[in-house]
């Protein structure tokens, strides 16, 4: 029997479990048992998990009303013995689509990670708040309310798909977690959220991307704004190209060049995103990404003749009403494909063009080869602003190699109304770099305002303007 105490006793509810990889079924038993007493008690109520390592080898849910708590996140340990999603926020299944069918649950200070080793392949998560995932649904509603995950460490082992899977969140905080080793997927994948912070993050050696916001995330709406500040991403897009490329070849499809990004609008219907003071890292010198490596050893240079599998910092795709401020890129190798992108994204019979996109103070670094630094599509006039990028550093090592044919800083790759570059500095010591704007599709506007290149003003731009204005 377990002894549940009253939300008035003011004492937490500490799990009896036992250690030991024996001891993962009875544990499952324990979990299980608490959380259905605490359902039917009212108010917040606290499970503390002891200090300790423990075993599951099932998924554990956590249902409304949960606060879910380790002594730390290095003393506290939830070891999964098995392929399956870890923690899973439960759903109130008596409650209809577009209902809020949990609400309230935080999950803190707790290190939660799969047991080494495990065979097989699944698409599971180490933490869900999300329902089944339906591809074709397109309908914006929400699901989850009041959901925090804070300073937990977790640790894919390689495994599953994405370490923190989101979706349909209304007022969601993510902050302060250690994050690594996804397994095909992102480090956190989010959709159909609003109100979303995820602030302080480390997300290390994933799949794809870092922090994906894949679609429908905020709203024209302040109150909905998603904000990505403050967070460390390092070595990304690890796993996730390799693993596309032989998929298609098996169907038969010409693979896509894969350049998700470290911090990623995938689109469409993204909106009032600020994505802030964050510090992105990968590749090393002289080096190609592992999947390029394995992929030109498995089928050799007439089947791979180049790299399909690229580093991407930031990227908007579908996405509008954004604002990308002082953050820190910096990628090394062969394999760069560009600094910032920005494009439309159609989906399910929706489309998002950008619009209203402020590149500003970042700080942009690059050791390699680079296709493209800066690459748009599809821009819109949105608030008086289509594309504005100003006051970036853009540094390029000596040795650095632009490989887009007109070797252009900004390239403005199918037509778009609006490009302003303002007192942006750059340093392009190896003298690479011909043009600071390559517009091969017709550009409406083009803006262009005391941006330098080693110390001297540059305004070498070639293409198809209809109106370009120079101070």
């Amino acid at each position: 029997m377990i002894s549940v105490l009253p939300l008035h006793a003011k004492a937490d509810v500490q799990m009896p479990l036992k250690q030991g990889s024996l001891e993962a079924s009875y544990n499952v038993k324990i979990w299980q048992d608490t959380m259905k007493k605490l359902k039917t008690q009212p108010g917040i109520k606290k499970v503390v998990v002891p200090k300790g390592t423990y075993y599951f080898n099932a998924t554990l849910n956590v249902p409304s009303h949960i606060k879910l708590s380790g002594i730390n996140a290095k003393e506290s340990n939830i070891v999964f013995s098995k392929l399956v999603t870890g923690l899973k926020v439960e759903e109130n299944k008596n409650v209809g689509e577009g209902g809020i069918q949990a609400e309230n649950v935080t999950i803190e200070n707790l290190n939660i990670r799969f047991q080494p080793e495990l065979k097989g392949a699944s698409f599971v998560s180490l933490i869900e708040v999300s329902p089944k995932f339906d591809e074709q649904n397109y309908k914006n509603y929400k699901a989850f309310r009041n959901i925090t995950i804070q300073n937990n460490k977790l640790d894919m082992k390689e495994k599953g798909s994405s370490i923190i899977n989101l979706g349909r969140i209304e007022h969601l905080i993510v902050k302060n977690n250690e994050v690594k080793n996804s397994g095909l997927q992102n480090g956190i994948s989010v959709e159909f959220t609003n109100d979303a912070l995820f602030k302080g993050n480390i997300i290390d050696n994933v799949g794809r991307s870092g922090i994906q916001l894949y679609r429908s995330n905020g709203s024209p709406k302040k109150s909905d704004k998603i904000v990505i500040e403050g967070n460390t991403v390092t070595n990304w897009m690890q796993r996730f190209g390799k693993y596309n490329f032989e998929k298609s070849k098996v169907n038969h499809i010409t693979p896509d060049i894969m350049s998700d990004a470290g911090i990623d609008s995938y689109g469409p219907n993204n909106q009032n995103v600020y994505i802030q003071n964050n510090t992105l890292s990968a590749g090393k010198i002289n080096q190609s990404l592992p999947d390029n490596l394995a992929l030109l050893k498995k089928y050799g240079k007439k089947a791979y003749p180049s790299s399909r599998v690229l580093l991407t910092a930031i990227r908007l795709s579908g996405a509008k009403n954004a604002v990308v401020t002082n953050n820190t890129v910096r990628l090394k190798g062969k394999d760069i494909f560009s600094f910032f992108t920005s494009n439309s994204r159609a989906k399910g019979g929706q489309t998002t063009k950008p619009g209203n996109i402020l590149v500003q103070n970042n700080a942009f670094y690059a050791d390699g080869m680079v296709a493209y630094p800066i690459r748009l599509f599809n821009g819109q006039i949105i608030n008086k602003r289509g594309f504005e990028l100003t006051k970036n550093r853009f540094s390029f090592s000596k040795n650095s190699q632009i490989t887009n044919y007109y070797r252009a800083l900004v390239e403005v790759r199918l037509a778009s109304q609006k490009l302003n570059l303002r007192e942006n500095r750059i340093e392009d010591r190896g003298q690479k770099l011909r043009y600071l704007v390559s517009a091969p599709a017709p550009l409406k506007e083009l803006w262009l305002t005391k941006n330098t290149r080693n110390g001297k003003n540059w305004r070498d731009v070639r293409g198809e303007f209809r109106m370009k204005r120079v101070q």
